[in-house]
């Protein structure tokens, strides 16, 4: 009887309040994830934005599947996404921080560019004005190790290919929805570019 009276009263109140039942997440929604309490290259390659997928979940690094974001408030995914880590014995005490960035209607004014290949965290990055390739890529984590000079870039349905070491390319503004991939080092390519 106590839990249904708790639970009815917790429905009355989101009823007055629809600001209380707005925030549950739903497909389209962007969070940003920021971890906390492990060493900085972890948490480079964990932090960022993130989109609740089609599926209803968010897949995040390290974690063999999606988290379950639908219907669930920031705080709750937080929860969620640090009892899969201990679950899977990653990690022992995360603190994961979860902010709800947008709702599905401004998530449709939002323009995103994709970066993937080998970079530390492959997905979709905030456009903004003015962003260069280079910010582009250092904001999915820079590239990885095994990441070379050549960078592909598609843009309105056509292919660039493109050399990472000029500084023009570096400095190439994007437009949304660019597509950028950071191609594997080549067996001759210097470890320095």
């Amino acid at each position: 009887m106590k839990t249904y009276l708790i639970a009815l009263v917790g429905a009355a109140i989101a009823a007055c309040h629809p600001w209380i039942s707005a925030q549950a997440l739903s497909p389209g929604d962007t969070v940003e994830v920021k971890l906390r309490g492990v060493p900085a290259e972890e948490q480079a390659q964990v932090n960022g934005n993130y989109v609740v997928g089609a599926s209803g979940g968010v897949r995040i690094p390290g974690l063999s599947q999606s988290v379950p974001a639908q219907g669930i408030n920031s705080e709750q995914l937080a929860r969620s996404i640090e009892s899969a880590y201990i679950r899977e014995g990653i990690y022992v005490k995360p603190a994961i921080e979860v902010i709800a960035k947008t709702g599905k209607a401004k998530t449709d004014e939002i323009s995103f560019v994709n970066v993937g290949g080998q970079v530390r965290k492959t997905g979709n990055v905030p456009f903004r004005q003015k962003m260069t390739l280079m910010q582009a890529v250092q904001e999915a984590g820079d590239r990885t190790e095994f990441g070379g000079r050549s960078i592909e870039l598609r843009r309105d349905g056509k292919l660039y290919q493109l050399d990472y070491r000029e500084e023009d390319v570096k400095n190439l503004e994007l437009r949304p929805n660019d597509i950028i991939n950071v191609k594997e080092k080549g067996p001759f390519e210097p470890r320095s570019n």
